[in-house]
């Protein structure tokens, strides 16, 4: 209205270098935003030339920064968000996993909305960490408009999420679904 204060939200900006190690793990809330077009393709162990041991090419190192339950399998996801209230702007950009990634690491998330992409006791390995629970993010917003590019599984995946908001994303070459949330409270996806 008149008279009134323009609210500015600080927003930390996304970069391809933010990703070079592998997953980028959110753990603080806040405004993210993609400042340019992301390609997930870790740089820690990257194939060679020749295709002997192409199947550990992307493998996390442990110890390291990556917990050795949720990351059993591989790195499962480009962002992981690890905390609630959390946004996420794709400004007009696309982030995707990278062919050779994608050919690699058949399970995937563009985006996991907690920090392991199964529930204590569900799926192939011990997703969950040290934690011994699944932390799911709570009011998260992903909004475009902007592009969740190629993924192996899912453009975003979650369990046990509420208050999620999806708006204005286009979703191309996922393998699996777009958006696959189990046990979700209040979502929200419009205008993908």
């Amino acid at each position: 209205g008149q008279g009134g204060q323009e609210i500015v939200v600080e927003a930390t900006c996304l970069n391809q270098d933010d990703f070079n190690q592998g997953t980028l793990i959110i753990t603080e809330p806040g405004t993210y935003q993609l400042c340019e077009d992301i390609t997930f393709y870790p740089q820690v162990n990257p194939p060679s030339s020749s295709s002997e041991g192409a199947a550990d090419a992307f493998e996390p190192i442990f110890p390291g920064a990556y917990d050795e339950n949720a990351f059993g399998l591989g790195f499962f996801a480009a962002i992981s968000i690890a905390t609630s209230d959390v946004t996420i702007n794709l400004n007009g950009y696309t982030i995707e996993q990278s062919q050779e990634h994608a050919l690699l690491q058949r399970f995937f998330a563009v985006i996991e909305l907690a920090d392991s992409p199964f529930i204590k006791g569900a799926g192939p390995a011990q997703f969950v960490g040290e934690s011994n629970y699944l932390n799911s993010g709570s009011n998260i917003q992903i909004l475009g408009p902007g592009t969740i590019g190629r993924s192996s599984h899912h453009g975003i995946h979650g369990n046990n999420n509420s208050n999620v908001v999806v708006d204005s994303v286009t979703f191309t070459d996922f393998e699996v679904a777009a958006v696959a949330i189990n046990n979700a409270n209040n979502l929200s996806i419009t205008n993908c």
